[in-house]
């Protein structure tokens, strides 16, 4: 036997890293502590963040200077339920040292207090904060909706491509760094120990949260990628018009009960009035029954979230030169009873730039037209398949 243990122990130690969170059952762990080794050196700052479960601080590494967000999970209860929420965090933290992406917030490490009554966890730190608040500062134009659209849905991507649902997805949970680098965070740390479903019939501090929700998942059905999907469509419409997804019908004082009792009739989100053609386009693909919904991959082919290099895209050149007018030649002619005449001098390069734009503008209506016909060719396959 020796000092590992059974080979069946072994084996339920080790938490398969591909199972989603939220769905590792505590049968499924064995109670042990979490282990850190050797103690860390770092100083808490300012509380940055709140949830239902844990509150997040600033924080500086003594050792290196460096600027950390710190993560401290709360351990409350009897000590059965401690064990298991240590164990939970400990397979959300070997998730955590696995996942590698430059849309994922990064870990560093864990520290579990002394007295057993808390748990930190060390993670990058972004000076922004998230979506959320930058969404209530400033109102996001379509352009700016488009890059980080792409970048969450790059982040989604690479989660579903590594078997994790993310399964709380919305802008609270996202964060935006200085050089507007999207980063997904919280991956249902508190979330794992029961279902979502039942959080929110226990504890009405989480009423914010179905907005986002899927209609499969108010129906009691499990999380899935396609409920993930779902949600990035929900942190579209709330990107374009400042506010979550149905907050326009119901407001954001409806009960919790009744926002899902309405979301599990498929009831479908209201747009925002500015929402362009494209955008509706993209956003109509999204919320459908959860076989039709294309997977992140899928999505990321979509015009919407097609971004051009900056200098070569039609508007970033139009931007740039009314920053920067046509040089010109001045012309001076007796006969011209002095006056200045202005002719610009690179005629040719106006006449490319409008040819550039032109083929832009078709480029970017080929790949609209290209991605409608494979929708909807995926559309009549799902309906052969039924019938």
């Amino acid at each position: 036997m020796g000092c590992c243990g059974t080979k069946e122990q072994r084996l339920k130690n080790d938490v398969q890293i591909n199972q989603p969170p939220g769905q590792i059952k505590p049968s499924e762990v064995v109670v042990q502590p979490i282990t850190t080794g050797t103690k860390r050196d770092y100083k808490k700052g300012d509380l940055i963040g709140k949830g239902a479960f844990s509150e997040v601080y600033q924080a500086l590494d003594n050792k290196t200077g460096k600027i950390l967000a710190i993560k401290t999970v709360k351990l409350q209860g009897g000590k059965d339920q401690i064990h298991r929420t240590i164990n939970a965090l400990k397979a959300e933290i070997k998730l955590l040292k696995k996942l590698q992406h430059k849309n994922i917030i990064k870990y560093y490490f864990t520290e579990i207090s002394s007295d057993q009554t808390y748990v930190d966890i060390a993670l990058e730190y972004i000076a922004q904060g998230s979506l959320r608040k930058v969404i209530n500062k400033v109102r996001l134009d379509e352009p700016n909706v488009r890059i980080y659209a792409r970048q969450i849905l790059e982040g989604i991507e690479y989660l579903h491509q590594n078997k994790v649902i993310h399964r709380d997805i919305k802008a609270a949970n996202i964060l935006v760094d200085s050089d507007g680098t999207i980063k997904l965070s919280d991956f249902g740390t508190s979330k794992v120990l029961e279902s979502e479903e039942t959080l929110i019939l226990q504890n009405k501090s989480l009423k914010g949260t179905p907005y986002w929700m899927a209609p499969e998942v108010c129906q009691l059905k499990p999380a899935s990628f396609e409920s993930d999907i779902w949600s990035f469509g929900g942190v579209v419409i709330e990107m374009i018009g400042g506010q979550p997804p149905y907050a326009d019908k119901y407001g954001s004082d409806i009960d919790a009960y009744e926002l899902i009792k309405k979301i599990a009739q498929e009831e479908k989100p209201n747009y925002p009035q500015q929402t362009s053609s494209l955008a509706k386009n993209f956003l109509d693909s999204i919320f459908v029954a959860p076989q039709l919904r294309p997977s992140a991959s899928k999505l990321l082919q979509h015009p919407f979230v097609q971004i051009f290099d900056p200098q070569t895209d039609s508007e970033e050149v139009g931007f740039k030169q009314s920053l920067d007018p046509v040089p010109s030649k001045r012309s001076f002619a007796g006969a011209s009873n002095g006056h200045i005449l202005d002719k610009p001098i690179n005629s040719t390069y106006i006449q490319q730039q409008q040819l550039q734009k032109q083929r832009i503008d078709e480029q970017r209506l080929q790949k609209q037209r290209e991605w409608e016909l494979a929708l909807k060719e995926e559309l009549r396959r799902k309906q052969q398949q039924k019938s």
